[in-house]
């Protein structure tokens, strides 16, 4: 059963896929000969091995391809259930907990202390899963069990109560989202293309904290970009008043010139040099 799991999920980029074919190596499981895998956004993957089609994915993906367990399947409590078809029967369950990223509950309240007025948890998983790492987390509130398209309509209602949205993601099932969003955050290494393509911001690392260090950053960029503004306006009147007032060389005008760009780009090397976030 391990054994066909591991076909269906070889080429899926979705991190429960990454559970089972490690799970797999670990027990030393061969990935046997297998057909090419095809994979149903929100529902999971399927592949044919020896002339069987195997489908790995939950419970909604079994039902609507008429997959059905001929005994009762176990309550998956907390865990994520990785339902195992083989043409019309389920065969077993792959369960995976699902352990939030290294700073995740520093992140939200970071960026709660920050000033962001409500973080929620956006989930295809089950509401138990949902609750549960909504819980670890420390976030406002939760909605589970939600296809692509219900994530992007998530976005799209509290975008329509005057909200600005920001979106962080990293799967095919957040790539909608991410495109509705006032800013899409692209976050961690395993970013699939789909999700870095439709991101207006990419973050290699996998650390939450990142978001709220890229919130400071912004900020703070904004602010010198104000201070620029200011400077150039400020040396351009005075340059413009004393050349209709008192008739300044071209010599001194060309030095005022300059002397604001110089000023600017010196103004704006002092972000390379912004504190970073203590680890």
């Amino acid at each position: 059963m391990l054994a066909l799991a591991m076909a269906s999920e070889e080429t899926s980029s979705h991190p429960l896929a990454g559970a089972i074919l490690a799970y797999g190596a670990e027990q030393g499981v061969k990935i046997p000969a297998h057909t090419e895998v095809v994979t149903e956004v929100s529902r999971g993957s399927r592949t044919e091995v020896e002339g069987r089609t195997v489908r790995v994915g939950n419970l909604k993906f079994m039902r609507e391809n008429g997959v059905s367990a001929r005994h009762a399947l176990p309550e998956p409590g907390g865990a994520i259930a990785n339902y195992v078809g083989v043409d019309d029967e389920i065969v077993g369950v792959l369960f995976a907990m699902d352990s939030p990223r290294e700073n995740v509950r520093r992140a939200v309240n970071s960026l709660r202390y920050d000033g962001v007025g409500d973080i929620e948890l956006l989930t295809g998983d089950m509401d138990a899963q949902a609750a549960l790492v909504a819980e670890l987390i420390g976030a406002d509130g939760y909605q589970a069990q939600l296809l692509s398209e219900e994530k992007a309509e998530a976005v799209l209602r509290l975008q329509t109560h005057g909200n600005g949205v920001v979106m962080v993601g990293d799967g095919i099932n957040d790539a909608p989202a991410l495109a509705y969003a006032d800013v899409g955050i692209s976050l961690g290494g395993k970013s699939t293309d789909i999700a870095i393509e439709t991101s207006d911001v990419v973050i290699s690392r996998d650390d939450p904290m990142m978001i709220y260090a890229m919130r400071r950053l912004s900020r703070e960029t904004m602010r010198i970009v104000q201070q620029n503004f200011a400077m150039v306006v400020g040396i351009n009147t005075v340059g413009l008043i004393l050349g209709a007032s008192s008739g300044i060389s071209v010599m001194m005008s060309a030095l005022m010139h300059n002397m604001s760009t110089i000023l600017v780009v010196a103004n704006s090397l002092r972000l390379m040099f912004f504190p970073p976030i203590d680890p």
